[in-house]
């Protein structure tokens, strides 16, 4: 089979661009089509590159059940989730958005282009500094296609694009009318659900009528949930893993409260309903789940529209239109009184230093609720703050306004785009004024048990707001064709220049930038940036059969210094069914606004962390609790939390903007073949290796703490947190008595200066593979066999305190499983078309490099030790069925999680819910 014959087989089963369509048979003496496939400027017949492509088409996100565009893409193994708004905490800078990444780099290092463009970056940084492209903002039911481009791409389209390219490109010269409505639920779980509507109409022909136009209108609705609505799912392992052992226990913050006059001793206000008091420890108790959110409360909006017409005869011009709005809001409850034994320490960001350590005031003598002639601690819930006064809600807006010309000159194609984009996006949420609170308690104000007044609760939680702007101005300029002929066929080049003139603003409002709101961190960056580049390609036909392509991009971004990106593919034709393919390239990944711009830095806090000096010694004490026979669910809940302050630490941060940071950069080899033995089959693995250095950021929390004692004096401080040491160590001798186990004197975290610097270091390799078979079955109908799959062999971060790299993380909590794969099986037998999908994920150890002997750190028990320690497979297997015998109509039926699996025991992380979710959708065409 000669190779053309052999790509169009590849093309036939799906391997390669969905464009195809446009490529007549070449075994026909027609007119060949010349198309572009992302990866590359040049225009070409054959669609199988020096790089892989991967191509999700129509068929197969309809397949997928995916209703939204970050569920579309992560369809792929080689795209993984780097932020969903349906999942992350309530707490980070970026709520409301959702964002993919590849190769485990992240989403900075991922280009998500739309129609091979880019769109503006969300309008709020991720952890205050990364830029990144919201999936939530695109229309999924508009998305034509998926490309994902798995080779670093900077010398193609520039900064960002180190770990690969995911270009998804919308619909285009649509004729007619659809409307689609879809719903999603999990099985006996109500609660988890979403709907979708989308409308789509398209008008004109562009060579009949001189244009063609189309508009589509999608909305989406999520309804959040509660860990009260998800209380009988738990299952009893849950509860035996580090710290959550009493993880449904009731609270000892109840309207009418406790009084904590140590932790040993612990009595019910007045008041308490009898029915609400312990009958062991006497202590007045309620149930909270109800009021701790699980998931958001999403509703977006989405609309996009093209429009093709001719500008004369010879230029073919397009415009683009794309919008989104979304709002997002958190389950919240009531305000507690804060615990007064702990402390607190955060940032003045305006005055330029620390705040604290800050302790909360006790109920001071002669208070209405303190009975004693000593001021106490008073541990009551504020139900006053309930009903919609606490909230924690996002706004976003984004737009796309763009013109595309293309057209010819002599023999040479040409295309030039010029737009402008914007996102903002405007978070809002109270937070505990340290004087408010304080004024309120000590000045006897604020009335426990009772409705108080509205302007009062105001100055005790204000709201505090983050608001982020990001617009981008460009234009861009490309010319591709053939310059010459060589022996062994046409040299084909582009060039082209690519300008954008970028501005980002996102601030904190003033009380957090002021450091009035106890343990709230905030940033202020305004600036803008002008970017200039000039590129270039060529594909040489060395000898018969032997291509080389070649590229060379220039980028120049305010006061940076030019950065060069090179890259050089080689593809070559072994035999009519053999391809061998390699890549070698450099990327880059420029400073963005908030990390080397103009501003006042950012504060914020690195949550979860295991302090490696405190934790072991925390684990230690609150065993002795937890294994005692005789300790009460209180006193087992008070042990948790006092161990979780160090073994799921938070410790606060300040950064500075630094004008002096260099780029980060990255070198990336591609090997690999296709192999299509007959028309049937087809065959490809690629090996990659990636190594990114000089990354922007600040060290990580891991490597301070391993490093802590050569860091510079006042770099890492720790607090005295003796008085809540005492009270842990007390309630410890309350079942221990004979305990000699102390902190050393070790204080608490308490804030790390970590400028942002260029220090970071990272390498990945692995294969990825897939193998694709279609055939025909007589008298039944077309079965599609595709197997997708990523091997990971390495994956190493570097140590700034050990001065060499860390050990390699695949396989281990770090980083996950070796090998992901995704089988598909789709048999389409006339108006029914089936498919099969069984995905699957590697087995890991539960040890990490911030706990090197996790379950032996953690004192888990003997008989638990070997669930603990590792994390078993995952196989899920979703299904699809969809019907067209119905005039203009289509119904789509997907069941995920089939055999309602659950997922393996992640001792480390608890128990998550895994559903077996329905979605039914169905379209009409008018």
């Amino acid at each position: 089979m000669k190779l053309k014959q052999m790509t169009k087989a590849l093309i036939a089963i799906g391997v390669l661009n969905s464009l195809a369509v446009a490529v007549p048979a070449f075994a026909q003496e027609q007119k060949i089509q010349r198309i572009e496939v992302t990866g590359s400027s040049i225009k070409r017949t054959n669609i199988e590159t020096s790089a892989s492509v991967q191509v999700l088409t129509r068929e197969d996100i309809i397949r997928s059940g995916a209703n939204t565009a970050l569920g579309v893409i992560t369809d792929s193994v080689a795209v993984g989730v780097s932020l969903n708004s349906a999942s992350q905490g309530s707490g980070g800078f970026a709520t409301g958005a959702s964002a993919a990444g590849m190769r485990g780099l992240g989403k900075v290092a991922t280009l998500v282009l739309v129609n091979g463009r880019r769109i503006a970056p969300y309008g709020l940084s991720d952890g205050a500094q990364d830029n990144f492209t919201n999936l939530d903002a695109i229309a999924s039911d508009a998305i034509d296609r998926i490309e994902i481009l798995k080779d670093g791409a900077s010398a193609i389209y520039g900064s960002d694009a180190i770990a690969g390219v995911i270009n998804i490109i919308l619909r285009k010269n649509y004729q007619g009318a659809e409307i689609k409505a879809g719903y999603r639920v999990a099985e006996n779980f109500a609660d988890n659900r979403s709907r979708n509507v989308s409308a789509i109409y398209g008008y004109g022909d562009v060579e009949t009528n001189g244009f063609n136009t189309y508009l589509t209108i999608e909305g989406y609705k999520r309804d959040g949930y509660t860990t009260g609505d998800l209380r009988d799912k738990y299952p009893e392992w849950h509860r035996q893993t580090p710290g959550r052992s009493t993880w449904d226990a009731k609270s000892a913050y109840t309207p009418t409260g406790n009084y904590f006059i140590s932790s040993t001793n612990i009595k019910a206000a007045p008041g308490c309903p009898a029915a609400d008091i312990d009958p062991i420890d006497k202590q007045c108790k309620m149930d909270i789940l109800d009021y701790a959110g699980q998931t958001t409360n999403n509703e977006r909006y989405a609309l996009a529209s093209n429009t093709s017409f001719k500008i004369g005869k010879e230029i073919d011009a397009n415009f683009e239109l794309t919008y989104a709005n979304a709002y997002n809001s958190y389950i919240v409850g009531p305000s507690t009184t804060p615990a007064t034994t702990g402390s607190s320490i955060w940032y003045n960001v305006y005055g330029g230093k620390m705040v604290g350590p800050f302790t909360y005031p006790k109920l001071p003598v002669g208070h209405p609720s303190n009975p004693y002639t000593t001021p106490v601690e008073y541990r009551a819930r504020m139900m006053d703050t309930g009903d919609g006064f606490n909230f924690n809600k996002t706004n976003s807006e984004q737009y796309r306004a763009m013109l595309n010309l293309n057209g010819t000159w002599g023999n040479y194609d040409w295309k030039s785009a010029f737009g402008h984009m914007e996102s903002t996006a405007d978070k809002s949420t109270r937070s505990t004024s340290a004087k408010g609170y304080t004024d309120a308690i000590v000045n006897k104000t604020y009335k426990f048990g009772q409705k108080n007044d509205i302007a009062l609760l105001e100055t005790m939680f204000p709201v505090r707001t983050t608001k982020g702007k990001a617009t981008t101005t460009f234009f861009d300029a490309t010319m591709t064709g053939e310059v010459m002929q060589l022996p062994a066929g046409p040299l084909s080049v582009a060039a082209g220049i690519d300008i954008r003139r970028e501005a980002y603003e996102m601030k904190s409002s003033d009380n957090v930038l002021n450091g009035e709101l106890v343990g709230i961190f905030g940033l202020q960056v305004k600036d803008t940036r002008n970017q200039y580049a000039i590129f270039g390609e060529a594909t040489i036909p060395v000898i018969k059969d032997l291509e080389v392509s070649a590229a060379l991009r220039a980028d120049k971004q305010g006061d940076f210094d030019a950065h060069v990106s090179p890259k050089l593919g080689l593809r070559y034709t072994v035999t009519d069914a053999l391809l061998v393919r390699a890549t070698a390239s450099g990327g880059f990944r420029a400073p963005n606004i908030v990390e080397s711009g103009n501003g006042l830095g950012r504060s914020s806090v690195s949550n979860g962390n295991i302090d490696p000096r405190r934790c072991p010694i925390a684990t230690e004490l609150n065993n002795l609790i937890q294994n005692n026979p005789n300790a009460t669910t209180a006193d087992k809940t008070l042990g948790n939390s006092y161990r979780n302050t160090d073994c799921s630490a938070s410790l606060p941060s300040f950064v500075a903007s630094n004008p002096d940071l260099k780029p980060e950069t990255s070198r990336s080899y591609t090997l690999g073949f296709v192999m299509a033995p007959s028309k049937q089959w087809s065959f490809a693995m690629d090996y990659y290796n990636i190594e990114r250095k000089d990354q922007i950021g600040t060290r990580s929390v891991v490597d301070i703490l391993k490093g802590e004692a050569g860091l510079p004096a006042g770099q890492l401080l720790r607090v005295d947190n003796s008085a809540s040491d005492n009270e842990f160590i007390a309630l410890v001798k309350k079942y221990a008595p004979t305990t000699t186990a102390n902190f050393q004197n070790i204080g608490k975290l308490g804030l790390v200066y970590n400028p942002y610097v260029n220090s970071g270091k990272t390498r990945a390799s692995g294969l990825d593979f897939d193998v694709t078979s279609r055939f025909k079955i007589a008298n039944v109908g077309d079965l599609r066999l595709s197997l997708d799959g990523n091997y990971e062999m390495n994956y190493q971060t570097y140590s700034v305190a050990d001065g060499k790299w860390n050990k390699n993380v695949v396989g281990t909590y770090d980083r996950g499983g070796r090998m992901g794969a995704k089988v598909t099986a789709a048999l389409k037998t006339g108006n029914w078309d089936n498919s099969v999908v069984v995905n699957y994920n590697g087995g890991y150890s539960t040890n990490s490099i911030s706990s090197p002997t996790y379950c032996a750190t953690q004192k888990v028990a003997a008989e638990n030790m070997a669930a603990c320690e590792h994390v078993d497979e995952s196989i899920f297997v979703n299904y699809s069925l969809s019907y067209s015998g119905i005039k203009n109509t289509r119904i789509n039926f997907f069941v995920g999680n089939l055999f309602n699996s659950e997922g393996p025991v992640t001792w480390r992380d608890g128990w998550a819910p895994t559903f077996r979710t329905f979605y039914v959708s169905g379209s009409y065409k008018f």
